[in-house]
C-alpha cells in the first residue's frame, strides 16, 4: 500500500500543460467556478516572462476518483487513464486554468485567451501580453503564446529582426525553463487534504462541505450538485426555497451514521450516498408537507430555525416515510414549539441537535423523550419586537399563523405568502394601534411601537387603511359589520374580551399587556405546559 508523503517538487510550464493534456491533472468540481478575469490572466503570464515568483500549487496524488471538469471554455479534457493515479488541483487552480487556457487559446465565457507576446514592449516599464495581435501576418512585432512555446520556433525566428529573435528567445527560455514551486500531496485522506487547502488556500478560501461530496460521490451517472438543483427546482413555490444544501448532507450523515458532524459526513462514501439521495429527498419533502399542513408554517421565512427541518427528516426517515399519527404529530408540533420559543438553537445547535435526534428516535418508536422548556412570561412578549431575523419572534409570528387567522373585513382566512414574511414591513404585519396614532399620543419608542403584540396578521393584498385613525374607530366600524362572528375574529388573533376592552378604548398600554397575555398562554399551551405546570416553574 502507497504511503502518505508531502514532498515539495518543481514543475515546468510544458509539464503542466503535459499532464492535463494527458488526462493525469484535474481540477475537482468543487473548484469548478473559473473567476479570474483576462488582465488577471495577462499578468500572471507578465511574470512568468520576467521571471517573477507566482506562487506554490498544491497538488493531491490519489487513486480516489472525484467529480472533476471535463471542459476549459470550448476545449474538452481527456478522462483519466486507466490505472493510473490522478493529480488534483486543490490550490492554485485560477493560475493553471488561466495557463492552459491562454496556451491553448481557448474561449472562456465568450472571451477569448488568445494572447500575443509584444517583442518590443520594455519589460522594465511595460506588460509583454496582450489580446491584440499582429493586424496582417507580415507583421513580426507579436507573437502568439502558442508559437512561443510550442516546437515551431524554428519557422518562426528566420523571420524576425535580431533584436526580436533576442527578445523572442529570452522570452521562450523563461517560459520554457520556468520552475513553478509545487507542493505534493500522496495519497493522503481527504479529511486531511481538506485541512491542508484550508490552511495553505492564498484566497483564505475554505472548501465547503458539500462542493467536497460533489467530488467525493461524483460517477457518470450521478452527480449531487445536479441531483441537488434538481430538488430545488421541485420545491420551488412551495415556501420553502433557500434550504441549505448543507442539510440535505447532515440528513444523509444521520441516517446513514446516526451522526450530522463534517467529519464523519466526509467518511461516508458515494456507495453509500448515491442509493441513500432518492429517499433523503422524499423525507424532505415528507418534512415540508408536515410543516405546511399540521405545523401550519406556510415558509421557511416563519420557522425559526432551518435545523427543525432536520430532525423532522429524521423522524420521517425513522418511520419509513408514514404519515405520523395524531400522538406523534402532537409531540412533534410540541417540539417545533419548544425550540423555536425558547430559542434552543440560538447558542450551541451543534450540541442539542444530536440530542433533539434521538428525540426523534423515540418519537418514532413512541418511546418517552421530551425537549427541555421553560414558560413564555407576558413580560417576554411586552419587550419582544417585530424583528423577522430573531428566532423568538418568528416563532411567535408562526404561533399567530397557526391560530388560523381571520381577515377583519370579510371573515376569511387569512392566506399566508411565504415571499412577503422576510421583512419586518412586510404587508402582512399591520400595526393594531397604527403608528400615526401612536406618535400623535405621544409614543415615540421604536421598541413599544413595534412590539409583536402590537402586530396583526392581515392579507398582504389588503391595507386596512387606518391610518392615523384611533383604533376604537376603525375597530368599531368592522365590528359592526361583523355581528355576532366579531369575537371568533378577534380570538383567531390572539385578542380576548379585555384586550378588546382596551382596544376600544384607545388604551395602548393596557392592550399591549392584555395580548401579551393571551401570546404568552398560546406559546405555553403550544409548548405542553398547562398552567399549573407554569405557576409551579415560574414560582
Amino acid at each position: 500500500m502507497p504511503q502518505p508523503s508531502v514532498k515539495p517538487e518543481s514543475m515546468e510550464f510544458r509539464d503542466i500543460i503535459d499532464e492535463i493534456d494527458g488526462g493525469v491533472m484535474k481540477i475537482p468540481e468543487f473548484q469548478r467556478d473559473f473567476d479570474w478575469n483576462l488582465e488577471r490572466t495577462l499578468s500572471l503570464l507578465d511574470s512568468i516572462g520576467k521571471r517573477y515568483p507566482v506562487g506554490a500549487f498544491l497538488l493531491w496524488e490519489t487513486d480516489d476518483v472525484l467529480g472533476v471538469l471535463r471542459n476549459i471554455g470550448n476545449l474538452d479534457l481527456p478522462p483519466v487513464p486507466t490505472g493510473k493515479d490522478v493529480t488534483y488541483v486543490l490550490d492554485g487552480q485560477q493560475r493553471i486554468t488561466s495557463l492552459y487556457a491562454a496556451a491553448k487559446g481557448a474561449t472562456i465565457n465568450g472571451e477569448s485567451y488568445v494572447v500575443f507576446a509584444d517583442l518590443d514592449a520594455n519589460p522594465d516599464t511595460q506588460q509583454i501580453f496582450a489580446t491584440e495581435g499582429p493586424r496582417n501576418k507580415n507583421n513580426r512585432r507579436y507573437v502568439r503564446l502558442d508559437d512561443l512555446i510550442g516546437d515551431k520556433a524554428h519557422n518562426i525566428t528566420p523571420d524576425l529582426s535580431l533584436r526580436r529573435r533576442r527578445r523572442f528567445d529570452e522570452i521562450r527560455d523563461a517560459f520554457r525553463n520556468y520552475h513553478f514551486p509545487v507542493i505534493r500531496v500522496r495519497h493522503q485522506s481527504i479529511n486531511a487534504v481538506c485541512e491542508m487547502f484550508e490552511r495553505v488556500n492564498t484566497g483564505g478560501m475554505t472548501l465547503d462541505l458539500f462542493d467536497i461530496m460533489v467530488a467525493k460521490t461524483w460517477t457518470p451517472d450521478f452527480n449531487l450538485r445536479d441531483r441537488w438543483e434538481e430538488l430545488v427546482a421541485e420545491l420551488n413555490g412551495c415556501g420553502f426555497e433557500g434550504i441549505a444544501s448543507r442539510l440535505m448532507l447532515q440528513a444523509l450523515g444521520a441516517q446513514l451514521r446516526g451522526d450530522i458532524t463534517e467529519k464523519t459526513i466526509l467518511r461516508i462514501g458515494r456507495d453509500e450516498i448515491i442509493p441513500a439521495w432518492d429517499h433523503a429527498r422524499e423525507c424532505l419533502k415528507h418534512s415540508i408537507d408536515f410543516l405546511r399542513q399540521s405545523a401550519r408554517v406556510p415558509g421557511l421565512r416563519l420557522l425559526s430555525y432551518p435545523s427543525i427541518i432536520l430532525a423532522l427528516m429524521h423522524v420521517h426517515h425513522l418511520s419509513g416515510l408514514k404519515r405520523p399519527d395524531a400522538a406523534q404529530t402532537d409531540r412533534i408540533l410540541e417540539y417545533i414549539a419548544r425550540v423555536g420559543l425558547t430559542q434552543r438553537y440560538g447558542s450551541n445547535p451543534s450540541s442539542t441537535l444530536p440530542e433533539d435526534l434521538k428525540l426523534m428516535q423515540s418519537i418514532a418508536r413512541r418511546q418517552k423523550g421530551e425537549t427541555p422548556v421553560h414558560p413564555i412570561l407576558p413580560r417576554e412578549i411586552q419587550e419582544l419586537p417585530l424583528r423577522t431575523g430573531s428566532a423568538l419572534c418568528r416563532a411567535v409570528l408562526a404561533l399567530l399563523a397557526q391560530a388560523r387567522p381571520r381577515n377583519l373585513v370579510n371573515g376569511e382566512e387569512v392566506a399566508l405568502d411565504n415571499s412577503y414574511l422576510a421583512q419586518s414591513n412586510s404587508r402582512h404585519y399591520h400595526h393594531i394601534f397604527p403608528r400615526d396614532w401612536l406618535r400623535k399620543n405621544g409614543y415615540d419608542d421604536w421598541n413599544s411601537m413595534n412590539c409583536i403584540a402590537n402586530i396583526m396578521l392581515v392579507p398582504r393584498d389588503q391595507n386596512l387603511q387606518t391610518g392615523k385613525k384611533a383604533p376604537s374607530k376603525y375597530v368599531a366600524a368592522f365590528k359592526k359589520k361583523a355581528g355576532a362572528k366579531w369575537r371568533g375574529w378577534l380570538k383567531s388573533h390572539a385578542i380576548d374580551a379585555y384586550a378588546e376592552r382596551a382596544l376600544l378604548a384607545d388604551d395602548f398600554e393596557r392592550f399591549v399587556e392584555c395580548r401579551s397575555k393571551c401570546i404568552a398562554g398560546m406559546a405555553n399551551e403550544a409548548m405542553g405546559l398547562s398552567r399549573d405546570d407554569v405557576k409551579m416553574m415560574t414560582e
